[in-house]
């Protein structure tokens, strides 16, 4: 290893039987090499921007009319119902080969079948959105805000991180919020526990909407050990999900920026818009197997093979420019450099992988990172 410093920029080369890598850092980072030494550098520098470098543990809290809510006492959800457009996909393709079998036996499917088959994935997804927003509204972050204590430690403090993790167990006991700074602050004094950093936060999200000048948007708060947001806006529901994650590893801006980013797509109508293009693609395949291909003897399979994959490649092209459109909306309130972190944070290991793999992303429903990024940041 070397270390090469002038006016301007600091070199880090690093080398060994696996490659050779090189980090330069002015007003920008590049990194060159070959081999596992270049991948290695990498994840490390993708690793620092996407944790600070640091180990954290956070302490998050709720507080509603001076009454506390830890993690713990908000809504479980197991995952975000970001997974719902991707059912309504899969539905596509599984009602389509039943039309189709049911043509190929004979069975005219009646008017009725056809009906249902074309409102469901317009009626699933709202029904749904009322049954998630009722389980979730614990977690309404309106007339509320969020309540961080932020321990961080360094990568040789392992023994200081895991002692602070166990002793931990005992905030449980803990009923008010000044009981729960002393204990946290009884970690930070003890030399076996004491953090390189600590610092206490507020968040008040309701303010930073209406701040923006927009209002009537629901902004709900899960427990779930996943960092990720989401967001529903369908006729008469609008709202966004915060996984409690994803709060942990933002700041105050950076959390906005997710915010406004989600709000883009409901101001965009970008659920209304696929979930219609989905409806439209169910009426193509029925059209299709009923009518035009018996009438014109086309082979079937072949047939709604290729139209299925036009449909779902369609669909999927206006859900990726969708999110391009959110980051250019969350631009108007935020900085760039807000975004760009936010991003960073929720997907340095998904970077990572686009840049080591390089693999097509056809039918992903977002966008490469490294795509958003260079957006952002032009």
């Amino acid at each position: 290893m070397a270390k090469e410093i002038d006016d301007n920029t600091t070199k880090l080369i690093v080398y060994d039987d696996y490659g050779n890598a090189e980090l330069s850092v002015n007003h920008e980072v590049r990194i060159k090499g070959n081999g596992k030494m270049r991948n290695l550098l990498n994840a490390l520098v993708l690793r620092y921007l996407g944790t600070d470098g640091t180990r954290k543990i956070t302490i998050l809290l709720l507080q509603r009319n001076n009454r506390i809510y830890r993690v713990n006492d908000l809504p479980r959800v197991q995952s975000l119902p970001i997974g719902l457009i991707g059912l309504m996909l899969i539905s596509i393709i599984a009602l389509s080969i039943i039309i189709a079998v049911l043509r190929i036996i004979n069975i005219i499917p009646s008017i009725h079948l056809i009906i249902i088959l074309l409102l469901s994935p317009l009626i699933i997804p709202i029904i749904y959105s009322y049954i998630l927003q009722l389980r979730i509204r614990h977690g309404d972050l309106r007339n509320s805000r969020i309540i961080k204590f932020v321990l961080e430690y360094g990568d040789l403090e392992e023994q200081k991180f895991n002692d602070a993790l166990r002793l931990l167990s005992r905030i449980e006991n803990s009923k008010s919020l000044n009981e729960i700074r002393r204990f946290v602050l009884s970690l930070v004094n003890d030399i076996r526990t004491k953090p390189q950093n600590f610092y206490e936060e507020y968040i008040d999200i309701e303010s930073v909407i209406s701040n923006s000048g927009i209002k009537n948007y629901g902004i709900y708060l899960v427990n779930v050990n996943q960092c990720n947001a989401a967001s529903i806006g369908l006729p008469g529901i609008n709202y966004v999900i915060l996984t409690s994650r994803l709060v942990s590893c933002l700041n105050s801006n950076e959390l906005t920026a997710v915010v406004m980013h989600e709000i883009g797509h409901i101001v965009h109508g970008d659920s209304a818009k696929t979930l219609f293009l989905i409806s439209l693609a169910q009426l193509d395949n029925i059209a299709l197997i009923t009518y035009i291909i018996p009438l014109m003897s086309l082979p079937a399979i072949p047939i709604l093979i290729t139209a299925l994959f036009l449909e779902l490649f369609g669909i999927i092209s206006v859900m990726k420019l969708s999110e391009y459109s959110a980051d250019k909306y969350a631009m108007r309130f935020i900085s760039r450099k807000d975004l760009a972190m936010a991003l960073i944070k929720v997907t340095w290991k998904e970077l990572h992988s686009e840049l080591m793999s390089r693999r097509l992303r056809i039918f992903t429903s977002h966008p490469s990172v490294s795509s958003r990024l260079v957006k952002i940041i032009r």
